[in-house]
């Protein structure tokens, strides 16, 4: 995924958005806490990842505009 596409970032934060209203609903429920608990980890977890490319991708883009 290109990190300055907008159109993703988009379409990653709706299905973000989705995720977590379900989980709030399961857990409203009472039911499936466990999966409630994997689908946030899951959600929290590929952000985490993501946030690191965009900074690794920001700190090679800087360091090519220095040479």
């Amino acid at each position: 995924m290109d990190m300055r596409d907008p159109r993703g970032w988009v379409f990653y934060y709706l299905i973000c958005f989705v995720a977590l209203l379900w989980v709030g609903f399961l857990t409203a429920q009472g039911v499936m806490i466990f999966v409630s608990l994997f689908l946030t980890l899951i959600v929290l977890g590929f952000s985490l990842i993501l946030c690191m490319m965009l900074v690794l991708e920001l700190k090679n883009e800087k360091e090519t505009e220095m040479q």
